[in-house]
């Protein structure tokens, strides 16, 4: 799973740099008008005028310009300037805003395989911890899933609490540690389900 995660981050970084480079051929053979329209069908929906936004379009065609001519950039090969360790021009605001899309870093790659292998792992030790330590199968199921089930609920205060969805109130982290609960508690028990049918019987 983590080596799923570090190719799924390396395939976003891989399609970012594509539309960038494709964008990026697209801006220079406009012209300044279509520029603009694209531009203000970003802009527009949120309530900016298309002066302002022929305004913004003319801004960001001056920056990737002078970035173009730039003969010490770091990623003159790109055509971008980077000012803080950010791109900019009217190709980065496309991407950004029109496209929504964030260059994803070399670091990010590995930050996403770790926490998702350390995820799957540590969430598949928890379930499994009670049949290593206790010899009875029936018994250890009894203890693997309530020691499943307070994970979860802990997780679900967790998450509730990090993604701000608690509101006010307890009402919100009640709901969902309820929610986290029902739905891992669901997966188990179709895990559980589609092995039961499986299990091939005993010859008698």
């Amino acid at each position: 799973m983590g080596i799923g995660g570090f190719l799924a981050s390396q395939a976003e970084r891989d399609h970012h740099r594509y539309l960038r480079r494709a964008t990026k051929a697209r801006v220079r053979r406009s012209c300044d008008g279509e520029v603009e329209r694209e531009v203000h069908a970003v802009l527009g929906p949120v309530g900016v005028e298309e002066a302002v936004s022929r305004q913004v379009a003319l801004s960001l065609l001056k920056v990737e310009s002078a970035a173009e001519r730039s003969d010490d950039l770091p990623d003159a090969e790109r055509g971008l300037k980077r000012s803080g360790g950010q791109s900019v021009g009217v190709t980065e605001f496309l991407l950004k805003l029109g496209e929504g899309l964030e260059e994803v870093t070399t670091l990010r790659m590995y930050v996403s395989a770790l926490t998702i292998g350390m995820g799957y792992l540590i969430g598949g030790v928890i379930p499994l911890l009670p049949y290593l330590l206790i010899p009875r199968a029936h018994i250890a199921l009894i203890y693997s899933s309530v020691c499943t089930g307070i994970v979860l609920l802990i997780f679900g205060a967790v998450k509730t609490r990090v993604t701000g969805a608690a509101g006010e109130g307890a009402g919100g982290y009640l709901w969902g540690t309820l929610t986290t609960l029902a739905v891992g508690g669901a997966a188990a028990a179709a895990a559980y389900g589609i092995v039961a049918r499986l299990e091939v019987p005993r010859m008698k």
